[in-house]
Parts: structure tokens; sequence; C-alpha cells
């Protein structure tokens, strides 16, 4: 180990910035005017709530909050506190395999959603399909490697 040996203070600068501060409500305003509102399906793809879940595929709410709790299958915020699940996820009504191992490497169910979903070449298509493809062990090594 290389230790770097200091033989004057530190001189700490915080640096000029690219403009004036602004207040918290001047930069909402700002924020606001910029940022575009997106609906959940545009990026998600298809998403249906627990009832529509529980009509389509026979899975029970609890059955459903339970594989959400494990990390089995990512429920996605819809408003304050409605959760929508991306039925691409489900394979014959039950979570595509792999997918809690993805969901405990990356955290964000937004983020693993959208990594999800996104074609990686490096294994050959989105993660999503390569998991229902049953290349559960490259789509971790990808998702450790782009997360970890």
């Amino acid at each position: 180990m290389t230790v770097l040996k200091v033989e004057r203070p530190v001189e700490v600068s915080q640096g000029a910035g690219l403009n004036n501060l602004l207040d918290m409500d001047e930069g909402r305003r700002r924020l606001t005017a910029y940022a575009t509102p997106v609906r959940i399906e545009d990026w998600a793809g298809p998403v249906a709530g627990p009832a529509e879940i529980e009509k389509t595929f026979g899975t029970k709410r609890s059955t459903l909050h339970d594989w959400q709790k494990r990390g089995a299958v990512i429920g996605l915020l819809k408003g304050e506190r409605k959760h929508v699940f991306p039925l691409a996820q489900f394979v014959d009504g039950r979570p595509v395999r792999g997918m809690s191992d993805v969901t405990r490497i990356i955290g964000n169910p937004r983020a693993a959603w959208q990594w999800l979903i996104q074609p990686k070449p490096s294994i050959g298509g989105t993660p999503l399909d390569q998991l229902k493809a049953g290349k559960i062990d490259e789509v971790i090594t990808a998702a450790g490697r782009d997360f970890g």
C-alpha cells in the first residue's frame, strides 16, 4: 500500500458553481417545466393491478403480495400507494425464475425493471428474455457486473 505524504495543509475549496443558487420553490418550478410526465405503461409495457392479476391468472392477492415482498415479482408504484405489476414478468401466471436474485442485486424495483427490459448485447438480448430462456446464471452475473 502506498501512503501519500502531505507536506502542507490541504486547501478546501467550494468552487464557483455554474450560476447562482436557486431557492427550493424556483428549483421545483424549473424542474416541473423541464420534466415530462410519462405513464408507466409507456416505459414498462402492459401492467395490471392485484385485482386484474387475480382475475387473469387466478393468483390470490396474498400470494402476489408475498411474491413482491420476496422480490419474486416487481411491483411498480403508481400514484401514492398503489402498485401495478408488469405482465411480462409472469409465465403461466407465475413469476419468471431468477427474478428474486435480480431484485436482490439491484434493489430498486423501477431500476430493476428498466434493466430487465433493455437489450444487453453482452448476454444476447434483454435480461428478462434470458431469464425466460433459463439463462439465470448469465443474467445474475450481468446484474452483479452492472449493479454489484
